[in-house]
Parts: C-alpha cells; sequence; structure tokens
C-alpha cells in the first residue's frame, strides 16, 4: 500500500553548516511533522508556525529543504507548490523515511507589522512631549533589571535568548527512577541497613511524574550570580530546610567527598562481591540496569555479608536514580560507593547539603542560555515548588494511591512491617517525610510547551498571596521524625555545600522570609561562578577532600555562620525597601510581550503588567498636579481621570501600587533620585463577587503513563456578577478643593491567605476579570480617559465653562450643592450634560460612562458593545 504522507524533521534555533556530505543543522533537536503529499505551501507554513511557536505578524520563516543530489546535499528554498512537489519527489523514492526542513527567520518590517491604529490627535502632539511619553512607554516595557549590579550575567541566561525570541523551549528532564521502583522492590531483609543509612525516607518518596514544563519555568528564574529563584515578589529558594523535611536526609555531618584515584572494578569486588564486565563498567559509571538485575533479590540462605552487599547496591540505585542523577540518565558514579562501605558511618554524612550542591549546579547550567537538559534531584524541586507555589499541583494529595513504592504488604503509617502474615520483630518503621504526601498520580501533559507559556504567564503575574513563604507550620514540625528536625540549627547557615567536585554557596541571608524573619537589603555575594566550571572531567585522580580543603573547613565550620534577623508577624508592604530596592535589580517579566502564539495560548502578564504601570503613572501625576489647578471644570476631569484609575486597579486586583508608603517603609536610593511617594484616594472597596471553579485543560506530555490527568481547578469570577456589582459600586465624581480630599490611608495587610484553610476573599483573587477581558476593559477606560484630557484643552482655551452640581462623599453620605448656571456655550462640555435642575436628573460624567461600560458586559456569551461619547 502506497504512503499517503511524509515525515518532515524541523530544526529551528540553531545555524545551517556545510560539510564533506553536504549542509547539515547544527545547536538544534528536531521536531517531526506528519503532512499529506497533497498538503499546499500556505498551508505547511501554518503547520510550521504552529510548530515553531513563531508569532507570523512578528517572524518570517524562510524554509530551506536538505536536498539529496548527486554526491551531496544541497538547499533547496520552499517558497511555493512547486518546491514542495518537488521535495516530495525524493520523500516518495523506496528507502527514503523523511526529509528535514531548516527554518530561518526573517524579521518582518515594521511599516508590514499589524499595529493598533493611532487616532488622528496623537499627532498633534510635540517632538519633545512624544520622545518624554515614548520614553516612560518604553521604561514599562522593560522587563529588567534596571540596575545591573547584582545580575552581572543576565546577557547570557536563559531569559535573555526567550525575551529576544530565541525560545529554546521546554527542557528535558533527566531521571529513570520509574523502572527501578516498578521493577526493584525493596526486600524486607534489607530495609534495616536502608533505615539505618538515613535513605529511607528517600525511597518512601519513589516515583513522581516529573512536571517538565514546570521545572523549566523554574529554571528561566534561577539566578546563579544569587543561588536564588528570582519571583515578582521576592527571592526564594531552596534551602537545607527543605531538603531535611521533604527528603528526611540527614543535614549536620561530614561533607560527601573522597578520592577518585581508585580501581573501580576491584571496588566493585569487594564492596558488591561481583566484578562488572568492561561492557557494563565505563570509567566510574556503572550501568543501572545492570545493577538492577543482577541484586534484584537476595537468595533465600543470604547471611549477613550479603544482605549488606545487596543493600549498598539498592542504595546505588536511589542514588544513581533519584538524588544525583547525571544526563545519561542510564548509569550511577561509583565514585559514591566507598562511602556505604561502613553503615554506621553512612548515617554521619552530610547526604542533603551534598544533594542540595547538586541540584544547583543542575539549575545553574540549565539557566543558560543554549542549555536544553537538566539532571539532578529533580523531585526534590518539583516538591518543593507544591509547597510554596501557586501553579503546577497535583489536584489531591496523594493518598492511598497504587504506587511501586509501596508493596502490597506495607502500610504507610509508622508500624511495624509486615512480610506475608508474619511481622518483622525489633523493627520500626521511620514516619514517612513531608514529600510523601505529595505522592499522587502521573501528570500527563497534552501539550508541554503550551503548558510552559502558562506557568510563565502564571509566574509573572504571581502576586503576594499566591507564595506560600512558610509552609512548614510548627504543628507539622511537631509530626516529623527525628532526622527531619533535629538539625534545624543550621538550616539558616551560609556555608559552601560540598558534593566531591561541586561546591555551591548556601544564601539563606536572601530568603529570611521563608524562615519567619523581616527581609532587609542583602549585603552584595559572591556565589564563585568561577566554581562551574571545575568538574571531574580530566580530574579522574583528584583527591577532593583536599582540593576542597579550604571549602571543607568552612561546612565544619557552619553553626558559626548563621544568617539572623528580626521576626515578621505581617506581610511585606509593597514599598517597604526590601521590595523598592528588588524591583530595581530584577528581571521582572519572562515571557515577551510580543509573544502571541498562533493558535495558541495568549499570555496577558505582559499586558497586565502595561496597564497596572500604566495606571499608576496616571493616576500618581493626576495626584502630583491636582492641588495646581485652578479651575474648577480641570479639577473634575483630572478627579474623574484619578478615580477611573483606581476603579479599574480596583477591579484587577492591583491597588496595591497606589498604596501610601508607611513612615516606617523609608524610600530605597541607590546614588538615584528616590521614588515618588504614591498617594491615592479613599475609594470604597469593591462587592463580593460570585466564584466558581473552572478546570484548567489537561495536558498531555511524553510520558508513558497511562491513567489521564487532570487539570488543576482555579477560582473564576462570574463575570456579569462584577459588572453588575461595579455599577452600583461607582460613585458620583468627586469635585472638591485640594485640600478637602482626604489622603488618609490603612497601611496594614491581612495574612497571606494561602496559609490559611479559608478561602481568599473576593477582592483578594487574582481572577477577578481574565487575560483579553481584563485588557479590552482597560482599553476603553483608558480610552475614555484619554477624551476627558482632549475636552479640558478645549475648555480651557475658551471661556470658564459653567459650574455643575457637585457631590462630597462625607462617610457613607452624598451631600448635593448646587452652583448657579452660567451662559457659556455648551459644547465646549463634551463628556457631561447639564441640567438646569440637578435634583431631577443625575450629572452625566464619566463615571456613569464607565458604568454603563460594565453594564454592557453583563452577557459573557455575547460581544461587547462599543461605547459612545456623549
Amino acid at each position: 500500500m502506497a504512503r499517503q504522507g511524509v515525515t518532515l524533521m524541523c530544526y529551528w534555533n540553531g545555524r545551517i553548516t556545510s560539510g564533506p556530505h553536504g549542509i547539515s543543522y547544527e545547536g538544534a533537536t528536531p521536531k517531526p511533522i506528519r503532512v499529506n503529499y497533497g498538503i499546499t505551501y500556505n498551508e505547511l507554513l501554518d503547520t510550521v508556525y504552529g510548530v515553531s511557536g513563531f508569532d507570523k505578524h512578528q517572524v518570517k520563516l524562510k524554509i530551506t529543504c536538505r536536498y539529496p543530489a548527486c554526491r551531496e546535499y544541497i538547499p533547496v528554498p520552499i517558497d511555493d507548490d512547486e518546491s514542495i512537489d518537488i521535495m516530495f519527489d525524493v520523500a516518495r523514492q523506496p528507502g527514503t523515511n523523511c526529509m528535514e526542513l531548516y527554518l530561518e527567520r526573517v524579521p518582518v518590517p515594521i511599516e508590514n507589522q499589524v499595529n493598533v491604529t493611532v487616532p488622528a490627535h496623537a499627532n498633534k502632539q510635540t517632538p519633545v512631549e512624544k520622545v518624554t511619553r515614548d520614553a516612560q512607554v518604553d521604561s514599562f516595557l522593560d522587563p529588567g533589571p534596571v540596575d545591573n549590579t547584582v545580575l552581572v550575567l543576565q546577557n547570557q541566561h536563559r531569559s535573555a535568548a526567550i525575551w529576544e525570541g530565541e525560545d529554546p523551549g521546554v527542557l528535558t528532564c533527566r531521571q529513570r527512577l520509574a523502572t527501578m521502583m516498578r521493577e526493584w522492590q525493596l526486600d524486607s531483609r534489607i530495609r534495616r541497613f536502608v533505615i539505618q543509612s538515613g535513605f529511607y525516607g528517600a525511597y518512601r518518596i519513589g516515583f513522581i511524574q516529573i512536571d517538565w514544563p514546570l521545572i523549566t519555568a523554574l529554571v528561566e528564574r534561577w539566578r546563579q550570580e544569587t543561588h536564588t529563584f528570582h519571583f515578582t515578589v521576592g527571592e526564594s529558594t531552596v534551602t537545607l530546610q527543605d531538603v531535611a523535611l521533604l527528603l528526611g536526609l540527614q543535614i549536620n555531618g561530614h561533607v560527601v567527598t573522597g578520592n577518585g584515584d581508585l580501581q573501580w572494578d576491584d571496588l566493585c569486588e569487594e564492596l558488591l562481591g561481583v566484578r562488572p564486565d568492561r561492557s557494563v563498567l565505563h570509567g566510574s559509571a556503572l550501568k543501572l540496569s545492570w545493577l538492577r538485575s543482577r541484586f534484584h533479590k537476595p537468595p533465600p540462605d543470604a547471611d549477613d555479608l550479603t544482605l549488606q552487599r545487596y543493600a549498598r547496591a539498592y542504595i546505588l540505585g536511589l542514588i544513581g536514580g533519584f538524588l544525583f542523577t547525571d544526563k545519561s540518565g542510564a548509569d550511577v558514579q561509583l565514585i559514591f560507593l566507598p562511602l556505604l562501605r561502613d553503615f554506621s558511618y553512612i548515617e554521619q554524612l552530610s547526604w542533603g547539603s551534598a544533594v542540595l550542591a547538586y541540584l544547583y549546579r543542575e539549575l545553574c547550567r540549565a539557566s543558560k542560555a543554549g542549555a536544553n537538559e537538566i539532571a539532578g534531584p529533580l523531585i526534590l524541586l518539583q516538591l518543593w515548588a507544591w509547597e510554596r507555589l501557586h501553579i503546577g499541583r497535583p489536584e489531591r494529595l496523594g493518598g492511598r494511591v497504587r504506587d511501586p513504592v509501596v508493596p502490597d504488604s506495607e502500610d504507610v503509617g509508622n508500624i511495624a512491617l509486615v512480610v506475608g502474615d508474619a511481622a518483622i520483630p525489633e523493627e520500626q518503621v521511620p514516619t514517612d517525610p513531608l514529600g510523601c504526601r505529595w505522592r499522587a498520580p502521573v501528570i500527563r501533559r497534552d501539550n508541554p510547551l503550551r503548558a510552559l507559556i502558562f506557568y510563565r504567564d502564571q509566574l509573572d503575574q504571581q502576586t503576594d498571596d499566591q507564595m506560600i513563604w512558610q509552609p512548614y507550620t510548627t504543628e507539622r514540625l511537631a509530626l516529623q521524625p527525628d532526622v527531619c528536625v533535629n538539625d534545624q540549627h543550621v538550616w539558616q547557615t551560609i556555608a559552601p555545600l560540598i558534593c566531591f567536585d561541586v561546591v555551591e554557596w548556601h544564601r539563606p541571608d536572601r530568603v529570611l522570609r521563608q524562615f519567619g524573619l523581616h527581609q532587609g537589603i542583602p549585603k552584595p555575594c559572591d556565589t564563585e561562578v568561577k566554581l562551574h566550571s571545575i568538574d571531574r572531567r580530566g580530574r579522574h585522580h583528584y583527591d577532593w577532600r583536599s582540593y576542597h580543603g579550604r571549602y571543607i573547613q568552612l561546612w565544619e565550620a557552619c553553626e558559626e555562620s548563621i544568617a539572623v534577623g528580626e521576626s515578621e508577624e505581617h506581610p511585606m508592604h509593597y514599598h517597604d525597601p526590601y521590595m523598592e530596592w528588588y524591583r530595581k535589580i530584577t528581571r521582572r517579566l519572562i515571557t515577551p510581550l510580543t509573544q502571541r502564539p498562533h493558535m495558541r495560548f495568549q499570555p496577558s502578564s505582559g499586558t497586565t503588567h502595561l496597564l497596572v504601570q500604566s495606571l499608576t503613572a496616571i493616576h500618581n501625576q493626576c495626584a502630583t498636579i491636582l492641588g495646581a489647578f485652578t479651575s474648577d471644570c480641570a479639577m473634575r476631569a483630572m478627579k474623574d481621570i484619578q478615580t477611573m484609575c483606581i476603579r479599574v486597579l480596583q477591579m484587577i486586583g492591583e491597588t496595591r501600587h497606589l498604596e501610601t508608603r508607611p513612615a516606617s517603609c523609608l524610600p530605597y536610593t541607590n546614588n538615584m533620585e528616590g521614588s515618588l511617594r504614591l498617594t491615592h484616594e479613599e475609594v470604597s472597596p469593591l462587592p463580593a463577587t460570585t466564584q466558581t471553579t473552572t478546570k484548567a485543560p489537561s495536558a498531555r506530555g511524553r510520558s508513558r503513563g497511562k491513567s489521564k490527568g487532570r487539570g488543576r481547578g482555579r477560582p473564576h469570577t462570574n463575570t456579569a456578577a462584577v459588572a453588575a456589582a461595579l455599577s452600583e459600586s461607582f460613585l458620583p465624581p468627586v469635585a472638591a478643593a485640594p485640600e478637602a480630599v482626604s489622603s488618609h490611608h490603612d497601611d496594614s495587610e491581612g495574612p497571606s491567605y494561602l496559609n490559611q484553610k479559608e478561602a481568599a476573599p473576593p477582592e483578594k483573587s487574582i481572577y477577578v476579570l481574565e487575560g483579553k477581558k481584563v485588557v479590552e476593559k482597560a482599553a476603553t477606560v483608558l480610552s475614555e480617559a484619554i477624551h476627558l484630557l482632549e475636552c479640558e484643552k478645549e475648555v480651557e482655551t475658551a471661556s470658564p465653562p459653567p459650574s455643575e452640581p457637585t457631590y462630597l462623599l462625607e462617610g457613607e453620605k452624598e451631600v448635593e450643592t448646587v452652583a448657579p448656571p452660567s451662559s457659556e456655550p455648551m459644547h465646549l462640555l463634551e463628556y457631561e450634560k447639564w441640567v438646569d435642575t440637578a435634583t431631577t436628573q443625575p450629572q452625566d460624567g464619566p463615571m456613569e460612562k464607565l458604568a454603563e461600560l460594565t453594564e454592557e458586559s453583563r452577557d459573557l456569551n455575547r460581544p461587547q458593545k462599543k461605547s459612545k461619547h456623549v
């Protein structure tokens, strides 16, 4: 039967090279697509845009086919239907399995890009005004950092490539624990050795499906200059506290290091009782598959020496498949085997600090531009994210799910072990570490790239109540085994973490909020990035204990360098000096503002960021110049604009930007002009809204699990209820003297609602209005504000406008005052309608028009009506 289609291997984000056999492609992983022979050029182009994620309005793709000529491969441009037919002539020949397409980006000229139509009046501004406003808008679009003294390696970071349109995509996460846990269950006779060594907690956690897009989104915010994640709400990181509580590993102890100059086959024969052949042993790397098959189950009559050998093999499997996985994902490094000689010595080693050092090193490498894979203890990183962040969590905590780590004959409680019908005497099972509670069904993603874009967008819009700074409460700590809480005194140590050739600095002084302490502006730190160039390649004969002797001494004195601070009982204020400093030195956005993937999830973080910054700037300028206005009409217009800004920021839950800085928060300055103090009018809070729960679409990934994953429910606001509530809450515009305006504001903030069992109140919800609806409504409001300013310019050049009824807010009452009418022409006031008797007809001001706009958005199934100017 003739084939009906062909497989095309698409390459991009690399370069075309020439060799002895013709052209080829370097620096990228191919993405296969299946197309029919009858496909047209336009259909192929749409398919290529969809698989690559490029925006066809911003980037033009040039497609080149690797075409076989007489003796070499030559480039053939694919730019019409005829060139596609020529390519398919080769694909139809016997023995041809696929064709290769190379994608090159050609920027679209500015005049050809799709832009928003600019109103005619926008061109009437002077060149100086235009340059000033363009610079202000550009500052809103700048993802940061403004101050480059901290993130000095930004140009080498993964986020820089993403912002320039060179998105490397989802990282490949290397892990081989599933096969081990499924085919190599822990024998009850060697369990006591695993417990004694301190690895039983890692065994109990077992296999958890890695969420590749979530790991990638975290890597994009990891900074090797500080060894922290740079979120929008501040710095956070995986600390020794997380390792101890989530994995149950020993923290305080001797460093995990030793000599690399050993005969590995002799060592295996001594400690494992068998000498592996050369097919499974390459240098110090031993195949996990051989280890699993050779030590699957000890013989029935095994003595204590044989059981110890089987226990060492199983611990090596946990080390190579869970805690210290390498890029191969199939080997374990025998450099750890000498440390397993004496089981009483194993428990004296600081395995927790070694695991954290290995994780830091993998994060630093993967965060560089061009990296495409990551290894290491990724389960630890994912458990940490589930404990502290609002995205990517399973729908439910793992209960009695069928997991290969838990045999049918073993209960999960702290009881004696059972084998068959007989209990093992004098053996107590340790309490599971906290990481075991996340043992959940397999996570599956239909489209990993789409999930990554969603995670980026959510982290770009992260708010304070979406970060759990202290998930480990006192009550939870009281239930943990001794191995998890014995080393609390060194959780906050500032010291190097060591694992043979790996040395990485632990900096809890930058994340004091994770320990319930107030975070001040941290001192400059040096994570010694130069240490990343030191690894075991070419250094197989090094004695790492001697090579890193200085750092080992610092670790042994870890109890003398503890990060301390004052206790913090309330959430950090938006204008705290640390936050103002942090917003200058951090990378605020990852998702490019121009990213609009074809037929995919549309991120809204950039537009929301621009909306918030623009409205905040408009509000602050109004507050600054209100006192200088003498015209009542001009003052009313400014007050209307300011009130509209407040209302829109309330609708999207971003009024924190307008909060007055408390007296205790002195402005941060760094040889620069201090930040402008923000003030705003007291505005009644929005009424309660109705919340429902909607499921995010499930995403299927490359895992082989058979169970279907479910999207995590998230709060969703009934927009019709919001519209009704807003129309009732919008009050008439305030027209009063500047001194009559109240500047009092309550600076106190409530506690983080994620730390409580009750649901967050509606005004704290992050999904009041979502994505496109927020932007559309904001654009309408801003256009109204611009129209008001234009009307005021006409009024200022004409005669003084008539006095009109005004409303003063006094508590919950409205006091109406009527001024005598004027004889000035009415056409000068386009934005309001004068009536002779104010008591018979309400003022038709901009706030009423805004309320009318919200009334028009009640029915979500009906397109939103365009507003008219009265």
